[in-house]
């Protein structure tokens, strides 16, 4: 069995070095598995991530993991050492990840989605992530019918559960641009980056 790795000392230890290179935690687990710890942390930013990001992230954050006490990292953040045996994996959030704080609607914007509502009776919606109010507490969604493309306010109080869906279709840049993308992002999704 894997010595214990003290999951709050491990977050106030990477946290900086998440936060510091623009990403925001969404989650840090670690486990024991076999003779060692996991530490999984779920990082995410505005524009999302590549892969090369992430690699560099994680250099950063094991930098972090397996210096000597009291020394800090090229960024200045404290390093730990005596760690017990671990694996340190970086990811990215997938479409599976329920939509909760509104920087996860910015990042879903012209995104499909479902959105169950906390309403009597229960109501269902799908369309497209459109752009946020000022106060951040009521989301437009995108919609298609027979009229058109239609906008929805959606009070985010309202929201019981929420998830974007995988979407192989190709929206229009009309219907993009109502989701509050503007031209470099609708070119961006195009061409499949984001």
């Amino acid at each position: 069995m894997p010595g214990a790795i003290d999951r709050d000392r491990i977050s106030e230890l990477l946290e900086p070095v998440v936060t510091g290179n623009g990403f925001d935690v969404e989650e840090l687990t670690v486990t024991a598995s076999g003779e060692e710890n996991v530490i999984t942390l779920m990082v995410d930013r505005d524009g999302g991530a590549g892969l090369d990001e992430l690699a560099a992230l994680s250099r950063s954050l094991s930098e972090v993991l397996d210096g000597e006490p009291g020394d800090e990292d090229a960024s200045g953040h404290e390093v730990v050492s005596a760690l017990p045996t671990y694996t340190l994996e970086v990811t990215s959030p997938g479409v599976d990840r329920p939509l909760t704080a509104p920087r996860h609607w910015r990042r879903a914007a012209g995104r499909k989605v479902v959105i169950d509502l906390a309403t009597e009776p229960a109501e269902r919606l799908s369309g497209r992530v459109g752009p946020l109010d000022e106060t951040e507490t009521t989301l437009t969604l995108v919609t298609k019918s027979g009229k058109g493309l239609l906008t929805q306010s959606v009070p985010l109080e309202k929201v019981r559960v929420a998830h974007v869906q995988v979407d192989f279709s190709e929206p229009g840049a009309a219907e993009l641009q109502m989701c509050g993308l503007d031209a470099e992002q609708i070119e961006a999704r195009r061409k499949g980056n984001k």
